[in-house]
Formats: structure tokens, C-alpha cells, sequence
């Protein structure tokens, strides 16, 4: 499959994870949450926000996989990835910042149909995600040490994101099937 393709796919599968998300009262998106928005654009924990972030992670996974090969696709995601990295960066979200990093350059790290095209993947990247933040949130923390507790804890809460995370790449990789 091309990158037209992969994108219109991870398009709806990014859409689909929303509604899943509005379904399930992860998200509410209403016009408070709209409100909210307009008053406070870069604050990361309004609804609007989370399905903004949501919907490009699931948009991302569905990209991830043919990231390891130069194209011109590639290119355009780097120059997103900069800018995402810029505007983390001024607003002091630097977890995310670092977290975004890694993610952006593990596809150049093997060859193309490598490990990037397994369906694995999707669930190494959540565990590694989450074992990230904890690192981060426990050295961010006078009293908190690492704990596997609180990693599961993180999968229990944030279960949508995990999912976004495999149905995206799962998208790519059916899209991959069809000859």
C-alpha cells in the first residue's frame, strides 16, 4: 500500500478511536470541552486536547511502520516531528518532548519491513511508553520510586491510548495485506 493510502487509513482509524473514546466516556466532547479549549489552547488536559493527541497517535501508528525508508513522506514527518518538538519544548513539556524523540527515531534504527512492520510492535511501544513516564514521573518526585504498580496503573487508566496505539498500527499492516 502507498503513503495515500496508510493516510487515509490511519485518518480513520484516528476517527474511529475518537468515537470509541466518546463512547466509552474517556472523552467528552462537548461545548464545554470546546470552551475550554478556545480559552486555554495549550493546555494539554482539557477533552479537546486528549483527542487531538489521541487521534495523532493513532494517526502516527499508522505511519510508523514505512518511517524507516527515505521518502518524501518522511521528510514532512520530521518537519512536524520539529515542530511538535518546538512547541513541547516552549510550553515545558519536556517528558513529552523526550518521549516524542525517541518514538520519532526508533523507525531508522533497522532496516525497512523490520521489526517496525511486526505486529508486536504496537504493544513493545505502549510498554516502552509506559515505563518512560514512569521513569520520568518518579525522578520528577521527592517520594515516588519506579514501581511496575503504577505502570499498570497507567495501562488501567489510560487504556484508549494503548488501543489507539495498536489499531493504528494494525491499520497499517492490514493495509499492508491487500495486494
Amino acid at each position: 500500500m502507498n503513503f495515500k493510502g496508510h493516510l487515509v487509513g490511519g485518518l480513520v482509524a484516528g476517527v474511529s478511536i475518537i468515537g470509541i473514546a466518546q463512547y466509552s466516556d474517556f472523552l467528552y466532547l462537548n461545548t464545554h470541552a470546546v470552551d475550554f479549549f478556545l480559552q486555554n489552547p495549550l493546555n494539554l488536559e482539557g477533552d479537546i486536547a486528549k483527542a487531538a493527541g489521541l487521534f495523532a497517535l493513532t494517526l502516527f501508528m499508522s505511519l510508523f511502520p514505512d518511517l524507516d525508508q527515505t521518502s518524501i513522506p518522511q521528510k514532512w514527518f520530521f518537519r512536524v516531528v520539529f515542530l511538535l518538538l518546538v512547541i513541547l519544548f516552549l510550553i515545558n513539556q519536556l517528558i513529552l518532548f523526550v518521549i516524542v524523540t525517541f518514538f520519532a527515531i526508533a523507525p531508522l534504527l533497522h532496516k525497512h519491513r523490520g521489526w517496525t512492520h511486526s505486529w508486536l510492535t504496537p504493544f513493545f511501544i505502549s510498554i516502552f511508553f509506559a515505563v518512560l513516564l514512569e521513569y520520568f514521573n518518579s525522578q520528577a518526585s521527592v517520594i515516588k520510586s519506579f514501581s511496575l504498580d503504577r505502570i499498570i496503573l497507567l495501562f488501567q487508566d489510560y487504556w484508549i491510548y494503548f488501543l489507539g496505539c495498536i489499531l493504528g498500527h494494525y491499520t497499517h499492516l492490514m493495509l499492508d495485506l491487500r495486494k
